[in-house]
């Protein structure tokens, strides 16, 4: 190594990762980093190839060499041990950018998997208090809990839409495939259209083990305030009880009787919300047998639609939205295109995390669904681990990037969030505004920095391929966002 070599190294704990700057997105008027960043990446995917990389994304990152936020390749693999990582691949990488005249930086970062954030069967992830207290409220809202009957695992109701087919308008709910299908024998490596095999699923909310928990915190609180009066009748047998004493019987009462109250509405709650109506399972759009496609990329898609009951009643999210966001209420009625060198200010509702605030990037991220699966770990059903193997047909695929922007929150999506959908958090401009959350996409995964979109436009199109019907509801907002 040459005497005058310049060596920066940077380690980092784990249980500080929380503390450390949180990346940025790349903003609109950096169009020389987008431009340069759409050409190299072809080239950067190709030269990392032999690796086990799972995700590339290009964000403003913070480096203490520049003491500041800098356009950077973010590399997540597997195999960062790898000696070839450092003697060879990385200067290759930092070389082509040089050439290219960018002043792009690169960093590589441990990833041992995607978190597609669904609830998993060893580790109960508790729902937002604000979102439980809504489970069972008469009419069923985006961003409730929801679950294939029989299972153990949880995810997000994103959303209802309406396909029209025959002259038929078929009222649906939207959440993602892994939500409700993981656990299933279904064969998932294609697109699953509308059959018999799939009305004999249930779907419900809150989910099996939402609605267990909730259940038995209920229970504990009755039995809880009950034993300390049964101990109190005991303590005084049959003399005569001291005011005291009998006040303090009556405020166990008190507290007793909404407790038993609440018990009542969650076990005679209907909790059907319908039957699985048609899946993308894991494919990619444009889809794999049209071969012929002048598009050079793959979108991943992974979303379930639910043929609902006629009993459930639907919200449109009526209860109060965060104060410091742009909109007021949310009417869901439309979907938008997202213009892939434009940021968005964006929210959602999630199961676990509630309403979060995030901004989609000026760049999209890439996705090795090969190297990028969840690792089976003691403890856990090989079904899961077998029904995810075939993700994306282990094909590179592109998605929305968003960042986190909440206020003590450096996660947009956790564990249970999945199958939210993303709205638009923005004040229109102009005459023709644009209608306040207006649907964007819906999440997939997380890498625990940013969080993966897959866009409304290509889950609407695959939708209707799949079904062979339109969707009418949301509709489509042709105006520019």
């Amino acid at each position: 190594m040459p005497r005058n070599s310049k060596i920066t190294v940077e380690l980092i704990d784990k249980r500080f990762a929380p503390y450390l700057p949180p990346p940025m997105e790349i903003k609109s008027n950096q169009s020389n980093i987008i431009e340069i960043s759409r050409r190299l990446l072809p080239t950067i995917t190709s030269v990392i190839s032999q690796h086990q990389w799972i995700t590339i994304d290009i964000l403003n990152w913070y480096l203490p060499t520049y003491s500041s936020y800098h356009p950077t390749v973010i590399i997540s693999a597997r195999d960062t041990l790898d000696d070839l990582w450092w003697s060879t691949t990385l200067p290759n990488i930092r070389r082509i950018i040089k050439e290219a005249g960018s002043s792009l930086e690169v960093v590589l970062l441990f990833l041992d998997c995607l978190d597609i954030s669904v609830t998993p069967p060893t580790e109960y992830h508790p729902a937002d208090l604000s979102m439980k207290n809504h489970f069972y409220d008469k009419q069923v809202a985006p961003g409730t809990s929801c679950g294939l009957m029989g299972s153990n695992t949880s995810g997000t109701l994103g959303g209802f839409m309406v396909v029209e087919k025959g002259g038929e308008q078929i009222q649906l709910g939207l959440t993602n495939c892994h939500v409700l299908l993981q656990d299933t024998k279904l064969n998932l490596k294609s697109t699953i259209r509308p059959c018999t095999t799939l009305e004999e699923l249930n779907v419900v909310s809150p989910s099996d083990v939402d609605h267990e928990v909730v259940t038995c915190e209920i229970q504990g609180c009755i039995a809880d305030e009950s034993e300390r009066l049964e101990e109190l009748e005991q303590a005084y047998g049959e003399e005569e009880l001291p005011q005291s004493v009998k006040n303090r019987m009556e405020r166990h009462r008190i507290k007793l009787k909404p407790k038993q109250s609440d018990l009542n509405k969650v076990m005679s709650h209907d909790r059907l919300l319908g039957t699985i109506f048609a899946t993308s399972g894991f494919t990619t759009w444009p889809p794999a047998d049209q071969t012929n496609t002048s598009s050079p990329i793959s979108w991943g898609l992974d979303w379930c639609l639910i043929r609902l009951g006629d009993k459930v009643r639907l919200s449109n999210l009526s209860e109060s939205l965060p104060e410091d966001v742009e909109i007021k209420r949310i009417p869901i009625s439309f979907w938008a295109r997202v213009d892939p060198a434009k940021t968005y200010a964006v929210i959602k509702r999630g199961r676990t995390t509630a309403w979060t605030k995030g901004v989609i990037s000026a760049i999209d991220s890439s996705i090795n669904p090969g190297n990028g699966l969840h690792q089976l770990r003691r403890g856990e059903s090989t079904i899961f681990h077998d029904t995810i193997n075939p993700f994306f047909m282990d094909k590179t695929v592109m998605m929305h990037t968003i960042v986190s922007t909440s206020k003590g929150n450096p996660h947009f999506i956790q564990k249970g969030d999945s199958g939210s959908t993303v709205l638009l958090n923005e004040k229109a401009e102009g005459p023709q505004k644009i209608p306040p959350g207006t649907t964007l996409g819906m999440v997939f995964a997380t890498n625990r920095l940013v969080t993966y979109m897959i866009p409304m436009e290509i889950v609407i199109k695959s939708i209707e391929s799949v079904t062979g019907g339109k969707v009418v509801q949301p509709q489509e907002w042709t105006s520019p966002i």
